[in-house]
Parts: C-alpha cells; sequence; structure tokens
C-alpha cells in the first residue's frame, strides 16, 4: 500500500507541473519578441514518463519551435517589415492540459483516498 501512496504524491506532483506550465504558456500567450533572434517569451511543455518503480515524473522542456512569425507593423518588436515573432503556443491545446492535469489531480486523490480507507480497515480489523 505504501507504492500505491507513493505512485498517487507522484502523480499529484505530476498533475501540478502540468497545470503551472498550461497556465504559464495561457499567461504569456499574447507576448511578443523579436524574429531574430527572439527574444520573447519560449513556451514550455512537459514529457511524462513512468520510473522504474511504476511511478510517473515529470520534465519541463522548451518546445521545439518556440516563435511564429505574425505581421503586425505596429507592434514595437516588429521589424522593419512589419514582422514580429509571437510565441508557438495553441490555447485550445493549452486548455485541455488544464483539463488533463486536473482530471489526473483528482484520480490521484481518490487512489490517496482509498488506500488511506484500506488501511484503517486493516488497523480496525488487526485491533
Amino acid at each position: 500500500m505504501i507504492d500505491a501512496i507513493q505512485t498517487a504524491i507522484a502523480g499529484l506532483r505530476v498533475s501540478a507541473l502540468r497545470f503551472g506550465v498550461a497556465a504559464n504558456n495561457i499567461a504569456n500567450a499574447p507576448a511578443s519578441g523579436g524574429v531574430e533572434p527572439y527574444d520573447g517569451y519560449s513556451p514550455q511543455r512537459l514529457d511524462q514518463s513512468t520510473d522504474a518503480r511504476g511511478g510517473v515524473r515529470g520534465i519541463v522542456q522548451p518546445i521545439g519551435r518556440p516563435v511564429l512569425p505574425a505581421y503586425a507593423p505596429t507592434d514595437a518588436s516588429a521589424n522593419a517589415d512589419g514582422v514580429f515573432g509571437m510565441p508557438n503556443i495553441s490555447l485550445p491545446a493549452e486548455f485541455v492540459d488544464v483539463a488533463v492535469a486536473r482530471r489526473s489531480y483528482e484520480a490521484n486523490v481518490a487512489v490517496l483516498e482509498t488506500t488511506n480507507e484500506m488501511m484503517r480497515l486493516l488497523v480496525d480489523r488487526e485491533v
């Protein structure tokens, strides 16, 4: 049962991390910067994997292509051609990540509650 608790806690941590990455990307979606070199916000992603004990871990990494060129000659970051860089962030994908983080968090809390209930039943039965 201790393994279940440790796995659920690891899942809670990764869920919180996923939520934080998505929230950070959403908050910085309207940011802009110069195109070359790009000096604006670099979006991040969460890579999730399983560890040797069956738990999960998350690693935050920048996405491969952090900038999309956009045309807006009035933007303060625009170059002579009116092009500026905006973060390569898909808001629908980020909102999906928020929902996934929420459901994952809820599932891991349910595992902790169930494990707690099972341990309580075991202790009551032994006494």
